[in-house]
């Protein structure tokens, strides 16, 4: 009488092998465009934080009726944006004015830097008047928000005199 040897189920070494070298390569295709997806929300982000920002700002003055500051953190843009107004009228910041601060992540390698009439700065300091425009006339301010990366992957902010804001993508970062 012949026995015969119950089926079994199961993966060989072989097809085991097969399936780790396709994840291999599928991976080795995959990461390098999540890495760049990453870097690219990264961006956006922090471009979308300064714009929330200064929309924040502008609403505010329109709100208020009054004039509203917006300042860079530790007189670097990098670090974020303090949104305040002068409720005692001296001119200066003071506990209980502000009213949004905005911090920007700064371990991720971003670059983020001001301009003020093609005059680089790193310190913003500007405030909205109460019909929504920029105080100080003819002053345009960009933001350009870059990483580690080169070529057209930066993000710009263009404030206007009139307090409109422009965003456009594929700014040269050097």
């Amino acid at each position: 009488m012949l026995t015969s040897r119950a089926s079994q189920s199961g993966f060989t070494l072989v097809e085991l092998m097969m399936v780790v070298a396709i994840l291999a390569i599928v991976m080795s295709i995959g990461v390098p465009s999540f890495n760049t997806m990453i870097k690219n929300n990264r961006l956006t982000a922090a471009s979308n934080d300064v714009a929330g920002a200064l929309h924040f700002a502008r609403s505010e003055a329109v709100r208020r009726g009054r004039d509203v500051q917006v300042e860079a953190l530790d007189n670097d843009i990098a670090n974020g944006l303090r949104v305040w107004f002068d409720a005692d009228g001296d001119g200066g910041f003071d506990a209980g004015e502000e009213l949004r601060v905005v911090r920007l992540p700064a371990a991720s390698g971003l670059v983020i830097k001001g301009e003020v009439d093609s005059t680089a700065k790193t310190d913003i300091d500007m405030s909205y008047s109460p019909r929504g425009a920029v105080n100080g006339g003819g002053n345009v301010m960009e933001i350009t928000v870059c990483d580690d990366r080169t070529g057209n992957h930066g993000k710009k902010l263009r404030l206007l005199a009139s307090g409109v804001l422009r965003a456009s993508a594929g700014e040269a970062c050097s």
